[in-house]
């Protein structure tokens, strides 16, 4: 993908990387994960059709939830789109670099094994698919 956005992209995601950091104190009273493998501070973003220039994968999820995240930890960048553990809600399938799934917080009981999640826990436990990514190339990259 590279810098073929334009410079409207990169200057999008560089002011909600610096949103992001600048509400870091108030962000991180905010627990999205009991246990979050990442270690990031995330952000919610609403305009989602940003992901348009950069994520197509990502998009008729986070249109169906009305947002995605974007999180910064141990020196790294992700994104994280809202769904169930389902291979329907993935982005790209997990061809793309979604292949971390984490419950929201509370929802980590009930999946310590998500291959052996029962359909109804499944259908009802909700969480984001995360991947790593470059915002200085807009690329898309697993954990």
């Amino acid at each position: 993908m590279g810098n073929g956005y334009g410079p409207y992209i990169m200057y999008f995601l560089s002011q909600l990387m610096q949103k992001r950091q600048e509400q870091e104190c108030s962000a991180a009273g905010l627990k999205i994960f009991g246990r979050d493998e990442t270690g990031a501070v995330w952000h919610k973003e609403n305009n989602i059709e940003i992901l348009e220039k950069f994520c197509k994968e990502g998009l008729p999820q986070a249109k169906k939830h009305g947002h995605f995240i974007i999180g910064n930890g141990n020196g790294k960048d992700y994104i994280g789109i809202p769904g169930r553990f389902l291979i329907g809600e993935q982005p790209g399938g997990g061809k793309t670099g979604f292949t971390l799934w984490q419950p929201l917080a509370g929802g980590e009981e009930y999946c310590t094994n998500p291959e052996e999640m029962d359909d109804e826990t499944i259908d009802n436990l909700y969480g984001y698919w995360i991947a790593r990514l470059d915002a200085s190339t807009l690329k898309i990259h697993e954990p």
